[in-house]
């Protein structure tokens, strides 16, 4: 879903007539952040019944928002194109507009979203894709490594979709696993490729506790793009007002456990906990109407 200033001309939850199922192919980047043993992760998000071309990789992680409706059909077509995508490892997570997905919103609004005969989130053929929901899977690679991805689709609320909470409601912490690689979400932490601070602040702290390698989402179309969290004081000067975290006795605390974590390094004590994450929006429409198109985010890891 596109947060962008009510005054643009976007009609949220509605298809655009003159969009096409494909969008004009447009370059990519490899991002590295592992040198040896790579596993090559193609991570885009927001796709709106759109199918874009894929680059080759290990694991394809699309961050919800596959659909513009939710509808059955809107659903199993974009599965459907996933299916065919040639990455060992295919994880999706559902978005805001992915509305059959939701059990509670089906329950809630009948008369948005029609669940029939045939026609059912249990009748929607997934095939090899991975689907998860505020759940985990560990994946298994022949170079020996593997990799521990969390999904969850939850956003704050903004109109009537599904999957959404409350902003004043902290439905992140200690839901994400210890030792957890990537964190796939569809909606951004506060403060990081969220146009000027649309995300959650309790993501943003949840992430600062488990520190995955890698978090992948969208739903801001206008904030594509990758930056990094690398857990220094000055990060922290920074990411605590997000957090709505205030005042010198939260600053002290952050800053003397980055200070103990640092000493336990010197002194070889391990952590599983990465020194920093890479960010991924990988919103793949974008502008007036969604019509423009934004390449696939390619990451080594």
């Amino acid at each position: 879903m596109d947060l962008t200033p009510l005054s643009e001309p976007h009609s949220q939850g509605q298809s655009n007539p003159n969009q096409t199922s494909h969008l004009e192919d447009v370059p990519y980047q490899v991002h590295q952040i592992s040198a040896s043993s790579s596993i090559r992760i193609v991570c885009i998000s927001d796709t709106h019944c759109t199918q874009p071309s894929l680059p080759e990789g290990d694991i394809l992680l699309h961050a919800g928002d596959l659909t513009n409706k939710g509808s059955f059909e809107e659903i199993q077509a974009q599965l459907g194109w996933l299916k065919e995508a040639p990455h060992k490892y295919k994880v999706v997570i559902a978005g805001n507009h992915d509305v059959l997905l939701d059990p509670a919103y089906v329950k809630r609004f009948p008369d948005r979203i029609y669940e029939g005969e045939g026609t059912s989130q249990t009748d929607l053929n997934w095939g090899d894709i991975i689907y998860l929901n505020r759940s985990s899977i560990k994946l298994d690679f022949p170079n020996g490594r593997s990799l521990d991805i969390y999904g969850s689709p939850l956003t704050e609320q903004f109109g009537t979709w599904a999957f959404q909470y409350p902003p004043i409601r902290d439905v992140w912490t200690n839901s994400i696993p210890k030792g957890t690689d990537i964190l796939l979400t569809h909606g951004p932490p506060r403060g990081h490729l969220d146009l000027g601070g649309k995300g959650c602040r309790f993501l943003l702290k949840e992430i600062w506790r488990v520190r995955p390698r890698l978090v992948v989402f969208g739903h801001i179309h206008a904030d594509h793009g990758q930056q990094a969290i690398t857990y220094s004081s000055d990060e922290a000067s920074y990411d605590i007002p997000m957090m709505g975290e205030i005042g010198v006795w939260a600053t002290f605390v952050i800053r003397f456990r980055l200070a103990s974590e640092k000493l336990s390094e010197l002194l070889c004590w391990r952590s599983e906990a990465s020194s920093s994450t890479t960010l991924v929006n990988a919103a793949v429409v974008g502008g007036p109407g969604n019509v423009e198109g934004r390449p696939a985010i390619v990451i080594d890891i």
